[in-house]
């Protein structure tokens, strides 16, 4: 069975057991040769258990994004057996994900709640903000720029050919991998931060510690930040309880 972790506001857990139908036509036969598993899902109001429809959902180890329908029911087959990052938007909707491991062969169903957001806004035309996605590349030029922390570009991430994300953290300097006989049960530890102790994570600008697995594909993933002490860290990542330096990890289908 697959194990579902999520954080609050961006990878809080969310364990449903109601079985799903999806329609025939919303599993591709073609994509079976790529592996034999699927995901079937259909996102709902937290409240209302209404269905949400046209929200933009990207399986982070996939290649393209999808919406969900009418009834908010949305599928992806031809899917291999590991660990998958599921991200949801909704106009109206805190932004969530889900962090899904699926057996090989495995057929996952799941419905998937969403909380509103907590102010009610008048209709009004919803436009992207252009070159936002170019602001936040830029931002985190500036911030390598500056000399403080560690990081990795997309184009080291491709060349380093990494089978999992926790392979990326192996050769940076001031970060111990600690595993218990394989790498999905790995964890990483900062040598300079008092303890040695674990960092938090945020993934596109959200909080993300308790779901993060090293052991995700590194599919759509754009850029790493790690900052090992707490004085390294920006201000932009600083938060009360963190001792323990921070990994910023960046993906291709995040705000922008």
């Amino acid at each position: 069975m697959a194990s579902r972790f999520r954080h609050c506001c961006a990878f809080r857990v969310l364990v449903v057991g109601l079985a799903l139908s999806a329609r025939p036509s919303q599993l591709s036969h073609a994509a079976t040769q790529q592996g034999s598993g699927a995901l079937i899902g259909r996102l709902i109001d937290h409240e209302t258990h209404t269905p949400i429809r046209g929200a933009s959902i990207a399986l982070l180890g996939t290649p393209r994004g999808f919406a969900s329908d009418s009834e908010g029911r949305f599928a992806r087959d031809g899917l291999g057996a590991g660990n998958y990052v599921l991200q949801v938007r909704a106009i109206g909707y805190v932004r969530a994900s889900w962090v899904l491991q699926l057996a090989e062969g495995e057929v996952h169903t799941e419905v998937f709640e969403l909380e509103r957001l907590p102010v009610v806004l008048d209709p009004v035309t919803v436009e992207r903000t252009p070159g936002f996605a170019e602001e936040r590349r830029r931002a985190f030029e500036r911030r390598r720029a500056a000399g403080r922390g560690y990081f990795l570009t997309e184009e080291q991430i491709a060349q380093a050919g990494p089978r999992a994300l926790g392979d990326l953290f192996r050769n940076v300097p001031g970060v111990r991998m600690q595993c218990r006989g394989s790498s999905a049960g790995c964890s990483i530890r900062m040598t300079r931060a008092p303890r040695e102790c674990r960092p938090d994570f945020v993934v596109d600008g959200f909080p993300a510690t308790n779901a993060t697995s090293l052991d995700m594909p590194t599919i759509g993933i754009i850029g790493i930040e790690i900052y090992r002490t707490l004085s390294e860290t920006p201000l932009d990542f600083l938060r009360i309880s963190n001792q323990c330096g921070i990994v910023v990890i960046w993906t291709r289908s995040g705000p922008g």
